[in-house]
Formats: C-alpha cells, sequence, structure tokens
C-alpha cells in the first residue's frame, strides 16, 4: 500500500505547484525604447523634406533620451540638400489640452523644434507659433508612427 501512495506523490505535487502557477497575470507596462516617424514635410524652395525621425527612451523609466533626426530637400536647388540632427527632446503637456503631449526637439546645433502627438500615435510638426503645419493645399502634415506597437491586444483596447 505505502509502494502506491509512493508512486503518486510526484504527480499530485505537480498538479498543485501547477495550480499555483496559473493564477493572475499581472500587468507588464511596456516601455518603447525606441520611436520612429517618416513623412514628407513642407518646403519653402523645394519638392518637400523627406524626414526621418528617432525618439529614444529610457528603457526602464520612459524618460525621453535623446533623438535622431535626418531630412533631405527634395529637388532643392543648390546648397545643402541632406541634413542630419540629434540632441535632446522632451515631453509635454499642452496647456490648452492636457491630453495632448508636445514633443520639443532640441538639437545640438540648430533651433528647436515642437510636434504635436495625435491620437493615432503620429507627430505633427507645429510651426515657430505653435500652429499646425499645412501643405501648400492647407492640409496638415504629420510624420507617421513606424513602430508597432508591441503591448497585448487586451491592455491596448483598455487604453483607448
Amino acid at each position: 500500500m505505502k509502494a502506491q501512495s509512493v508512486k503518486w506523490a510526484p504527480a499530485v505535487a505537480c498538479l498543485l505547484l501547477s495550480a499555483c502557477a496559473a493564477g493572475p497575470h499581472s500587468k507588464v507596462n511596456y516601455v518603447k525604447a525606441t520611436e520612429r516617424f517618416e513623412g514628407t514635410l513642407p518646403c519653402d524652395d523645394c519638392r518637400g523634406i523627406d524626414t526621418d525621425l528617432i525618439l529614444q527612451r529610457d528603457a526602464i523609466t520612459g524618460a525621453p533620451d535623446g533623438f535622431y533626426l535626418h531630412e533631405v530637400r527634395i529637388d532643392a536647388p543648390g546648397g545643402e540638400r541632406v541634413k542630419s540632427k540629434w540632441g535632446e527632446w522632451s515631453n509635454n503637456q499642452d496647456i490648452s489640452d492636457f491630453r495632448r503631449q508636445i514633443y520639443v526637439l532640441q538639437p545640438e546645433v540648430g533651433d528647436a523644434r515642437a510636434y504635436i502627438r495625435m491620437d493615432n500615435g503620429n507627430l505633427q510638426p507645429l510651426t515657430d507659433q505653435g500652429m499646425p503645419t499645412l501643405d501648400d493645399d492647407g492640409n496638415s502634415v504629420s510624420l507617421t508612427l513606424l513602430t508597432p506597437d508591441l503591448s497585448p491586444a487586451e491592455e491596448a483596447d483598455e487604453d483607448n
């Protein structure tokens, strides 16, 4: 009789351990360490500026941790067609709408730039006066978010 109970002891122990492991799942906050945006922005003396922007964040805290901006002026007459800039950026709340986030890029050389984070994740550049940048037809322009959202589907639905 003792021999039979000893045979079942490992199976019972495995069942008990697996029951303990099947508890509720804890929520994990996913931090996008890198986000990439691309698009063509308007230009006064060329056909447009192909723009590639990479925002970096601290992988643990999610705090802004630098950016890289690469711009190519399409059919620019003479002069410098390609520019690359890097530096620091910050994430601020819009004082007129607290749900909107304003990203301010401060390159090591050159003037600061500001973007508004849109509901779909894209970035809309702002003019020096804080107004959305428009193309020649009066339509607003934006840089498209290329970084996929890797958070679980149920968590993404809860955030919307």
